[in-house]
């Protein structure tokens, strides 16, 4: 299994992408997503309340990750959430290092794996999705 953070990471992704697609199903992968929303959903609708309405905020985002951090102390959820997100990653909703936020004045940061891995394949990898400004140093891929 991979370092519980990166896994913890992958999972609060597909908690936040259940969320925001949790409306319509329109392909296999939807469905499977939506059935994954189904299950976890009642974890986090009473301590998110606004995970369906802005799944995208960064606020919701921070406040998924802390509940799910909260929520695998249960060792039973975990093993189902394990069981879950390999059933997603098989279905080939792949996503890696997504970084929602803006990057402000950092001296250095790397963002991927420290090694190339050229039979893993994500639908989405090594991505920031908002602006970088005053970093002294930048780096995105794998393998570094």
């Amino acid at each position: 299994m991979e370092p519980i953070s990166v896994f913890l990471l992958t999972a609060a992704g597909y908690i936040l992408k259940g969320a925001a697609q949790s409306k319509a199903a329109e392909t296999a992968k939807e469905e499977i997503l939506g059935k994954f929303w189904k299950w976890v959903k009642p974890y986090f609708i009473k301590d998110v309340p606004q995970i369906e309405e802005n799944p995208d905020s960064s606020e919701i985002e921070i406040q998924t990750q802390a509940h799910l951090l909260q929520l695998i102390k249960d060792e039973g959820f975990m093993k189902e959430l394990a069981q879950q997100v390999t059933s997603l990653q098989q279905a080939g909703i792949k996503e890696k290092n997504i970084i929602k936020k803006d990057i402000e004045r950092v001296k250095k940061i790397k963002i991927g794996d420290k090694e190339y891995s050229p039979n893993e394949s994500y639908d989405r990898k090594n991505i920031v999705e908002g602006s970088i400004r005053d970093a002294d140093e930048f780096i995105l891929g794998d393998g570094h």
